[in-house]
């Protein structure tokens, strides 16, 4: 025989059943509210990342510049020195080729007895030529047979004449030979000056070897730029 159930159609079964469907609704609003609190913690950790980033590129320092080397100093110039006027080389030529020398200008030779005109108003002669031994007292003097004369200057101007760069040397021989100056016996140099009308005189020894006399010159050098006047002849053995 067939057992019949109750159908579920009564008051009791429609509670039951709205009972289901609140404990449905808030499960499922326990389960909302779970997800939207994980995703409020998600959101604010993400939030305090991003922060704590800023914060890092903010606070951390940059990495100080390179001091990049400061410009060599300039070079300082070398001290420059004006150079000091050069000075008259009384030597200046000696040693020197002839080709590159201009010769100095030399007026025509008169006789050993006979006066010569330097420059207007100033004239030279050669007065008591003789043989001397020749007495060494200077550095490189050499003592031997010598030639001893006197030089005078006559001064017909009208003004004071200097002597200070006259200069007198002697020649010999067919060559003619430039002879050494000695101081003695008996040389005298040139006062300074000559006044006016007024004479003076010098007194010059050169080495001269007793076989080369025959033909001897004077050169009589008054001053830069004159021409040297020249005296030539024989001189005693």
């Amino acid at each position: 025989m067939a057992v019949h159930h109750p159908s579920d159609t009564g008051p009791e079964t429609a509670g039951r059943r709205r009972r289901l469907w609140w404990i449905a609704g808030a499960g499922l609003l326990a389960l909302l509210v779970v997800i939207m609190l994980v995703a409020n913690v998600w959101a604010s950790q993400r939030a305090d990342s991003a922060d704590v980033t800023a914060t890092r590129s903010v606070t951390t320092p940059s990495p100080a510049p390179s001091r990049s080397p400061g410009p060599s100093p300039s070079p300082v110039p070398a001290e420059t020195t004006t150079p000091a006027p050069s000075v008259p080389d009384p030597n200046a030529g000696v040693g020197v080729p002839s080709s590159e020398v201009a010769p100095p200008q030399v007026q025509e030779p008169v006789p050993l007895t006979d006066p010569a005109v330097a420059v207007p108003g100033v004239v030279f002669s050669i007065s008591e030529l003789e043989a001397v031994e020749g007495v060494a007292r200077g550095p490189g003097e050499i003592a031997g047979p010598s030639l001893r004369f006197a030089v005078s200057v006559r001064n017909d101007t009208a003004a004071t004449v200097s002597l200070t760069s006259t200069v007198v040397n002697f020649f010999f021989g067919a060559a003619q030979s430039p002879a050494t100056e000695l101081a003695a016996p008996g040389g005298v140099s040139f006062p300074d000056e000559v006044a006016a009308g007024q004479a003076a005189q010098g007194v010059f020894v050169f080495t001269v070897p007793a076989d080369a006399r025959d033909e001897v010159q004077i050169a009589v050098d008054y001053s830069a730029g004159v021409p040297i006047v020249l005296f030539e002849g024989a001189a005693p053995h």
